[in-house]
């Protein structure tokens, strides 16, 4: 089985986050696809929605989209959402499948700023989606080389091994920014590109006011 997880905020998960995810499940043959909120991010400012309401309005996005679902594992602890710590957790819970870390090409473009980059593949494949307006130009030589010592170019390339490649998806520029987003949902406009089921909630929760 190949299960992928896709770390974030999430604060709101909206449109761009489900078609995407959708279009690379179908891309790479995925069977489940996390969506994981992170409890303190430790490369942003902090969210506006709570962990516990940014948790419900993934698990509500899901609803339609078989095979997603929402993983709380990092809101459950109590240290900064380290990527290399997640995946060598759930590595040990899910010893016979492959695993999948899912992130956008900013993500990828600032790696090397993260806590133990380098390890994240020993325990999983990288899976890049493409971000609009951000090109693909890796900055520092150890990013470089990591890049190209890892990078594979066709989905099967993944399949070789459980862990240890690096694959830049064919997946749809989809242009929606977060912060964007928030301050337009400020607004309460009639059909903002997220999930009904989540505009729903934001409003009855009052976020983002």
């Amino acid at each position: 089985m190949i299960r992928a997880f896709f770390g974030g905020t999430f604060d709101p998960i909206h449109n761009g986050h489900l078609k995407t995810s959708s279009a690379l499940m179908k891309e790479l043959g995925i069977d489940r696809l996390a969506f994981m909120p992170s409890a303190i991010p430790p490369h942003r400012t902090q969210p506006e929605a709570s962990a516990e309401q940014r948790l419900d309005m993934v698990k509500l996005a899901c609803k339609d989209y078989p095979g997603f679902e929402a993983e709380d594992w990092e809101l459950q602890q109590s240290r900064p959402s380290y990527t290399t710590a997640t995946l060598a957790e759930f590595s040990e819970r899910f010893p016979n499948d492959t695993l999948v870390f899912v992130m956008g090409m900013d993500s990828l473009m600032s790696l090397n700023r993260w806590h133990k980059w380098r390890e994240i593949v020993q325990y999983a494949h990288i899976v890049v989606m493409p971000r609009s307006g951000v090109p693909f130009a890796p900055q520092g030589n150890e990013l470089e080389t990591f890049i190209a010592q890892h990078r594979v170019n066709q989905p099967s390339d993944l399949e070789s091994a459980k862990n240890g490649k690096l694959y830049i998806a064919q997946t749809p520029l989809i242009d929606i920014s977060a912060t964007e987003l928030r301050e337009q949902l400020h607004k309460r406009p009639a059909s903002p590109p997220i999930p009904e089921y989540v505009y729903k909630y934001i409003q009855e929760n009052k976020l983002y006011l």
